[in-house]
């Protein structure tokens, strides 16, 4: 028998296993019911990883842990505070048993050597040479398709809780005493077009089914593409593998999106109060370019999960791109001012959400868009562009506008990113827009 092992602080590369599969695997570990529920674990298997993927070759210390992942100070004593160790021992069990037990069809197996926070990705040990054939191609097909359901299964969840989470908040919204917007000025300068005038307001959610698909290709999907769901099994990669077009065609006809972008819009129609009649939350997938030329429209995520933001974009300085090789999001500055960097790459700690206040394609209502380089960034966005004080430090920066309301604009934010949210942003920079 023999064995293929990696271990990503030393950048080799499994024969058989890509970058894609183990960011696949990693996800169906942290959904797993035996880590799920356990945030300590779930956050650092979460942070080690994605530093080995952004970072192979380096090194992964006990004391970085500490301060990244469980908001110790950064020159606390390892050896008074045993909080990491701790940690990893009870990951390196929770590990053993998911492989055992629902990762048993697993053809990669993800561990923590002991002494060390560099995760390991390994194959399973290799079907014995006097195998019938036959045989062994049966168990690789049904291993796959077991994974293939195991993805599609944690898609449920994600819905039924969504749809519960948006039943739950919507009920309490209807009964708030009165519009946040009646005693909060600078949000009313930016909200009150959007959510109070005339005509109807669309918030359109983020198409998590679409972010996972696209994880299975080279390249991203054009709007038009995104709109034809059923040419989604022929794209390139997906050719030889009909288990793969099989997992194509269920993402196509799935919809579901993330607590994260049901957090966003909850937080948008709460400035709303009772009077939510002509707020409507709508699928990017039931969109069309019509509201996008009449209504008013709140656009929540990236291209990668909403690709009406491409409508948006064409003329803006800050570009929301994704490096498909390296797993990585990041905005390109095609205009650097003094001091800018030419592009903001998101890292395992740090976020970026790009905010765009702009007309409609008619000029006859606005846009918001909320584009973040991953879901914290979004569902961070979203709340700095609900909060007065977050906003009231905007206001300034830009120009000053007729009526009482904001100016078009875009801005590009950063955030520490900790224990998968994005607490708070910083301005880092600030570009008027013509109407």
């Amino acid at each position: 028998m023999s064995t293929s092992t990696q271990r990503l602080g030393k950048g080799a590369e499994l024969r058989s296993s890509s970058a894609k599969e183990r960011h696949a695997l990693l996800q169906r570990v942290l959904w797993s019911h035996r880590i799920a529920n356990s945030e300590r674990i779930r956050d650092f298997l979460l942070y080690v990883c994605e530093r080995a993927f952004r970072e192979p070759n380096a090194e992964i210390h006990e004391q970085e842990i500490g301060y990244r992942v469980f908001g110790r100070k950064p020159d606390y004593d390892t050896a008074a505070d045993n909080i990491v160790r701790v940690t990893v021992s009870q990951a390196r069990k929770k590990l053993e048993q998911y492989f055992a037990t629902d990762g048993i069809s697993e053809p990669v197996i993800l561990e923590i050597p002991k002494g060390k926070y560099t995760p390991v990705f390994r194959e399973r040990e290799a079907v014995d040479e006097g195998d019938d054939p036959a045989q062994a191609e049966l168990r690789l097909r049904l291993r796959r398709h077991r994974i293939a359901v195991a993805t599609l299964a944690i898609c449920v969840v994600v819905l039924a809780l969504s749809a519960i989470w948006s039943t739950l908040s919507l009920r309490r919204e209807r009964m708030a005493a009165r519009p946040v917007l009646d005693t909060s000025p600078t949000l009313r300068a930016l909200w009150s077009p959007l959510l109070q005038a005339p005509g109807r307001t669309d918030i359109v959610v983020a198409d998590s089914s679409l972010s996972l698909f696209q994880g299975l290709l080279d390249r991203q999907l054009s709007l038009a593409e995104y709109l034809k769901p059923d040419l989604w099994t022929r794209a390139d990669p997906l050719a030889s593998e009909p288990v793969l077009q099989r997992f194509a065609q269920r993402a196509a006809q799935s919809r579901f999106t993330s607590l994260a972008t049901v957090t966003a819009a909850y937080r948008i129609a709460q400035l709303a109060g009772r009077d939510q009649s002509r707020i409507s939350f709508v699928y990017p997938r039931d969109f069309n370019i019509r509201q996008m030329k009449s209504d008013n429209v709140v656009l929540l995520g990236s291209s990668r999960a909403n690709p009406w933001t491409e409508l948006v974009q064409e003329h803006l300085t800050f570009l929301f791109h994704y490096d498909q090789q390296a797993r990585l999001a990041y905005f390109e500055n095609r205009d650097p001012h003094a001091g800018e960097s030419n592009a903001y790459r998101s890292e395992a700690n740090v976020s970026y959400c790009q905010i765009v206040y702009v007309p409609n394609l008619s000029k006859t209502g606005d846009i918001l868009a909320i584009i973040g380089t991953e879901v914290e960034g979004t569902e961070g966005g979203a709340e700095f562009v609900t909060s007065e004080s977050s906003l009231a430090q905007l206001r300034p920066l830009l120009p000053a506008a007729r009526n009482g309301r904001f100016p078009y604009f875009e801005v590009l934010l950063r955030s520490s990113r900790f224990a998968g949210a994005a607490p708070s942003f910083s301005i880092i920079a600030v570009r008027a827009l013509k109407a």
